[in-house]
């Protein structure tokens, strides 16, 4: 809330006026006690799965310089691996959370579909837009999916998210 999310483009910020509340996935991760130190660098409209913007420049790759970042939630990224801040919220519509997370050597996960709200969100394609985030450790991305996603199975809050049984294909694998 405050500022004009621009999502990476001059232009579109341009037209923007300031954002009068935090998304949803923002809000609860402030009421789980998260403090916002600010806003991350991403490639042009999410457009891109390298990071590289040409508007504000690439980031660097803090684990191997002089290689990109990739995915365009490279800025949430990299703040993370920089030890700028514990977590950071991306998007991931085909690999903006996953790729970065790999090059930067970060844990991130792409929630499923429609499991944390995308309100506030700059679309990209909503059929397929999702909120993820990044962490140095396993344990602190457990406490943010335990701030943003629901108890149970979203789908069908009657069924519990934890699976009564499990199908282990044991001919699958030699």
């Amino acid at each position: 809330a405050g500022s004009v999310s621009g999502a990476g483009s001059p232009h579109y910020a341009a037209d923007r006026a300031p954002e009068t509340r935090h998304a949803p996935c923002v809000e609860a991760l402030l009421a789980a006690g998260a403090e916002c130190v600010g806003k991350a660098h991403m490639d042009e409209l999410a457009f891109s799965i390298s990071g590289e913007n040409a508007h504000f420049g690439s980031l660097d790759n803090p684990l191997a310089p002089g290689r990109i970042v990739g995915g365009s939630s490279s800025g949430s990224a990299v703040a993370v691996a920089r030890d700028l801040c514990d977590v950071a919220l991306g998007t991931d519509t085909g690999g903006s959370v996953r790729v970065p997370a790999a090059y930067v050597g970060l844990y991130g996960i792409r929630t499923s579909h429609g499991a944390v709200s995308t309100q506030g969100v700059v679309p990209l394609s909503p059929s397929f837009d999702t909120v993820g985030w990044f962490a140095r450790s396993a344990e602190l991305l457990e406490q943010v999916g335990n701030a943003l996603l629901p108890p149970g199975n979203p789908k069908d809050p009657g069924v519990p998210s934890t699976p009564s049984r499990l199908l282990l294909a044991t001919d699958y694998f030699a």
